[in-house]
């Protein structure tokens, strides 16, 4: 407990999906935790989180304010840039001059999805959407200020806190007996909020730095996952109907293929991530573990 007692953590966006999981999970195991919701330390607002940040203390800030809706990136690429890219810049600047250590959340969608295969840390990232374009110079900004600044990737996030796309599916998949039209595309590996939480805590008793990827396997498109969950929620797969998201015109552009890699995270931490499929069974009340054969 005195290690614990030693560690700060201040967690920005402690509202949203993966800042409410984590905020819980870190109140528990760090007693000083704060949690402070946009409201509170808005991103946004260089001095006023300058300020605030110096009249708390932390050892660590954690950054999970983002900007996340793709298609409204595209919609409001100013609104994008300010929160995805010059809010990070601005607080890797602060946690600097504070001498304070910052791990920040950033997304696959970096990648352009043309790989055949995952994506490691030495792939080198070319966006295809307004989104991962204010992301990617947000982990720049972060790593070019702050060295020993930690970035995590992550991916097509599920948990509590919010419906989320599997929320969503296993909600219709419940309630009629009707086809689900989902998109038959755009491969990724889901990443839980769960596992996510239990990795930073992992990584604020580590020295790790720079830029790691994070995830749950295995990799699938999205017609796939609903595929899974049905078999997870006692619905019948063939209820899932693929449909071709080039059919369909939305604002932004997503990469065809951008599962993630995790061999060197589970190497440095000697952690071994869970499948997504049993934190869903176990997240949506259908059991410890997850029915279903392979998604690749």
């Amino acid at each position: 407990m005195q290690e614990n007692l030693q560690v700060r953590p201040l967690i920005l966006g402690a509202g949203g999906l993966v800042g409410s999981t984590l905020a819980a999970r870190l109140e528990s195991r760090f007693p000083h935790t704060i949690s402070a919701t946009r409201t509170e330390i808005d991103l946004c607002d260089r001095w006023g989180m300058a300020s605030e940040i110096a009249r708390l203390r932390p050892t660590v800030v954690i950054n999970c304010s983002a900007m996340s809706n793709v298609d409204a990136c595209e919609e409001d690429p100013d609104a994008a840039e300010r929160i995805n890219a010059e809010g990070p810049a601005h607080l890797a600047e602060i946690c600097r001059r504070e001498g304070i250590r910052l791990i920040h959340f950033s997304t696959d969608y970096v990648f352009d999805g043309e790989k055949q295969g995952e994506y490691d840390e030495a792939d080198s990232p070319a966006p295809v959407n307004l989104y991962g374009w204010s992301k990617l110079r947000g982990e720049l900004a972060v790593l070019e200020t702050l060295v020993e600044a930690v970035v995590l990737r992550v991916s097509f996030v599920f948990g509590p806190g919010r419906p989320t796309f599997l929320d969503k599916i296993a909600d219709q998949l419940r309630q009629s007996d009707q086809a689900v039209r989902v998109f038959d595309g755009w491969i990724s590996r889901p990443t839980c909020t769960l596992e996510i939480a239990q990795v930073v805590e992992r990584i604020l008793e580590s020295e790790l730095t720079g830029v790691w990827h994070l995830a749950n396997p295995p990799a699938g498109s999205r017609a796939d996952f609903a595929r899974e969950l049905a078999r997870i929620v006692g619905a019948d797969p063939a209820r899932v109907v693929g449909t071709d998201p080039a059919a369909v015109d939305l604002p932004a552009r997503r990469p065809a293929s951008t599962p993630l890699a995790t061999t060197r995270l589970e190497a440095a931490l000697d952690w071994t991530p869970r499948d997504w499929r049993q934190w869903a069974a176990e997240y949506l009340g259908a059991g410890s573990a997850a029915a279903g054969g392979d998604l690749r």
